[in-house]
């Protein structure tokens, strides 16, 4: 459904940057944005480094160095790099798929709508034009979420996870949430990047249900019934703090309700699934009412293509 995508590159010089450049090494990275400011979780392949070389190189930034992983945390290095990503999240269609450091650059790799290719052109011609060594490495056709998480897969395996519950009675309460009174109880949205703590997706009306001028909604495109929103659901804010609070890069996370079916998938780097599925774990515990279960889980190298 959003039919164009986006990759740009650029460099924020921190010292983070420096040690993964020397050493050759990529990462996936997770930017989150609050009301407060912001930082970077990074994930990092261990690749034969011992805990006490890593520890040593990276001690500013007390990094959690298991057999697989070195994880940690790094404050943004400006507001300016923060306006950057507001700016590209506030177009109403842009899904941020994933952020990768690899070769000395940050790669975003993003999806849209093309109508709001206008929209898009201001964002970058803004404030994420001035992130140093900007560049535009890709602007076109979107291949589709799976060939790009392909694609990211060669460099950093990758792992698609989805966990199904059943919705209950108490959550279900149509007049209390406009989603449901006006998508009903069948609908796919993709979350967008979180930006100071406030969840937004964007919609899919396939039941085209919904009417136009709603207030409490963007339209993105009336052909292709496309809207933008924000939304609340325990389940979600739980699994997005959780995550970021274990240092653990999540990337997409679509979601799918089908009469009281719940489904969220998210994609995450290989190396870091254990600590994935102890967050996974205790969130199932947590929401026993929400009878959840691990429904599907793949790598990339085996998925097939869109």
């Amino acid at each position: 459904m959003l039919d164009r995508q986006g990759i740009i590159s650029f460099t924020a010089g921190t010292k983070i940057e420096e040690f993964l450049t020397d050493n050759d090494l990529t990462a996936i990275v997770r930017m989150r944005v609050t009301k407060d400011g912001g930082y970077a979780i990074f994930n990092i392949e261990n690749e034969d480094f011992t805990k006490a070389e890593i520890q040593e190189s990276l001690k500013e930034f007390s990094p959690n160095v298991t057999l697989d992983a070195v994880t940690l945390k790094v404050d943004s290095p400006s507001p300016y790099f923060l306006a950057g990503f507001k700016s590209l999240n506030k177009v109403p269609s842009v899904v941020m798929d994933a952020v990768i450091f690899s070769g000395g650059y940050y790669y975003i790799y993003f999806r849209f709508h093309s109508a709001d290719e206008a929209k898009l052109t201001s964002a970058l011609r803004s404030d994420i034009v001035g992130f140093d060594r900007f560049a535009i490495r890709f602007l076109g056709k979107s291949p589709g979420i799976v060939s790009t998480f392909r694609e990211i897969s060669t460099m950093v395996p990758l792992s698609y996870v989805e966990i199904n519950g059943t919705v209950p009675p108490s959550f279900m309460r149509v007049f209390d949430d406009p989603v449901l009174m006006n998508l009903g109880v069948s609908w796919t949205r993709e979350m967008k990047y979180l930006v100071e703590d406030e969840i937004r997706a964007v919609y899919y009306d396939r039941n085209a249900l919904l009417r136009a001028k709603e207030d409490w909604l963007n339209e993105i495109s009336k052909d292709s019934r496309i809207y933008e929103t924000s939304f609340t659901n325990p389940i979600i804010q739980y699994l997005v703090s959780n995550t970021s609070d274990n240092s653990v890069v999540t990337m997409g996370m679509p979601q799918k309700l089908h009469g009281n079916t719940f489904s969220i998938a998210t994609v995450v780097p290989d190396m870091i699934l254990p600590e994935f599925f102890a967050v996974a774990y205790e969130m199932i515990r947590e929401f026993k009412n929400w009878e959840m279960d691990i429904h599907n889980v793949d790598s990339f190298e085996s998925m097939a293509m869109d």
